[in-house]
């Protein structure tokens, strides 16, 4: 609408200035041609210079309207071609104003059925999307619990056969567990045996010892029993791991408080690595949950040795022997305190009681050899190491140590025996 006004509004105006410049272009009145007086009948006659002045002005006149002429048909020609163009434009205008209002309405429609279809298009491309995308949903859901069924069933069976893996594991870790501790305790000497043992029984546990770490290591919960850890607290400390058979004999000790034996293998062990007080606390404790046990007395004793208090040893062992006369481990420390005390004759005695309990004791006859060195009888101290060395050749290493046998070393019969293993005849 708004066009078609601005339309009639330009025809109206393109009206009015045609008709303004029509009105101009009608023709304009002659010019009056002032009149020159003649001359009356009356008048005189012209002189020739007189009339030619008056044929010049006549001459003269008639140019200008001549121009004037020519002016006003120059300006009709002018008017006329600027009203022509104009009409002609009028005319065009007119022509086109159907035109350009067609063009427009024919843009409009196309326009608002572009936009309409569009719509549509946008319309039914979303619905067919949502009805995809819903079906997808439906497929992929039904996909998915499938596969969930599917995978909780396969991890179900995993699950199953895991669990048949680690009882099998398990039950394999328990056997090869159980067999480690049967030949340490066959082999291994228990809390109350002083006798070293062999070189050769000495690696056998170490290799033992070695193969139960790695099995624990491997199965972190493989369970073991407080006599388990007692036993591997006896293998450590006969591989001289003290830390670790005090670690052992802890561990049993946490599983049952009044095992009797844990207390014993610590306190022997607290004694060797001579933290002495707590090796006493352990003995004691010992005493308290089995008053009559013969070992914690001596355990007692052996830590009061240790610590040099020799008399408060001796009352300790005679209590242990009091309880178990036929122990020949007792005997022979009893005899040990009694040679540090100089009660030599019933040092003596008790060494003679310890060999006639046992008398293949290898530690028996190396402290009676100190018995000998205090008695300055070197010969036969002598010979009593050289029985020693004889059965037990790793036992020159501490005989070279012993500040017991300082004395001896400077004797004759002891650089013979020296230079008897020396030369290898052991």
């Amino acid at each position: 609408m708004r066009i078609h006004l601005c339309l009639a509004v330009f025809a109206v105006a393109l009206l009015l200035r045609i008709s303004t410049a029509i009105a101009q272009t009608e023709p304009l009145p002659p010019p009056e041609i002032p009149s020159s007086p003649l001359p009356s009948p009356e008048s005189p006659p012209l002189l020739p210079s007189q009339q030619e002045s008056v044929r010049q002005l006549i001459e003269e006149e008639i140019q200008k309207s001549r121009d004037i002429g020519d002016r006003i048909e120059e300006e009709i020609h002018t008017t006329f071609g600027w009203t022509l163009e104009l009409l002609n434009v009028l005319i065009a205008v007119l022509i086109a104003i159907p035109l350009g209002t067609g063009f427009v309405l024919w843009f409009l429609r196309r326009s608002i059925i572009d936009q309409l279809v569009d719509e549509i298009k946008k319309q039914i491309q979303n619905e067919t999307e949502a009805i995809v995308k819903q079906h997808l949903e439906q497929q992929v859901t039904a996909t998915l619990k499938i596969q969930v069924e599917a995978a909780r069933a396969e991890l179900e069976i995993l699950k199953t056969e895991f669990n048949d893996y680690l009882v099998d594991l398990s039950l394999d870790a328990q056997n090869e567990k159980e067999r480690i501790f049967q030949e340490l305790s066959q082999i291994t000497p228990s809390v109350v045996q002083e006798e070293l043992v062999s070189p050769e029984i000495q690696q056998r546990i170490k290799d033992l010892t070695e193969q139960l770490e790695l099995l624990k290591s491997e199965n972190a919960k493989l369970p073991f029993s407080a006599y388990e850890y007692v036993k591997a607290g006896d293998a450590f400390y006969v591989e001289q791991r003290y830390d670790a058979a005090v670690h052992a004999y802890e561990q049993a000790l946490e599983i049952n408080p009044d095992f009797v034996e844990a207390w014993l293998g610590k306190a022997k062990t607290l004694r060797r690595l001579q933290r002495f007080e707590e090796a006493i606390a352990a003995n004691e404790q010992v005493i308290q949950l089995q008053p009559h046990n013969p070992w914690g007395w001596f355990g007692k004793g052996y830590a009061l040795q240790d610590r040099h208090q020799f008399q408060e040893a001796l009352a300790a062992y005679d209590k242990a022997i009091q309880l178990r006369p036929d122990r020949h481990t007792f005997w022979k420390h009893k005899a040990y305190v009694l040679t540090k005390l100089a009660d030599y004759s019933e040092a003596m005695f008790c060494f003679e009681k310890a060999i006639s309990l046992k008398p293949n004791s290898i530690g028996t006859y190396y402290w009676k050899a100190y018995y000998h060195t205090c008695r300055n009888q070197s010969e036969v101290a002598v010979e009593n190491l050289r029985r020693v060395l004889h059965q037990r050749p790793d036992f020159l290493a501490a005989l070279k140590a012993d500040p017991d046998f300082d004395a001896l070393r400077d004797t004759y019969p002891f650089q013979q025996l020296m230079a008897e293993v020396s030369q290898s005849e052991f």
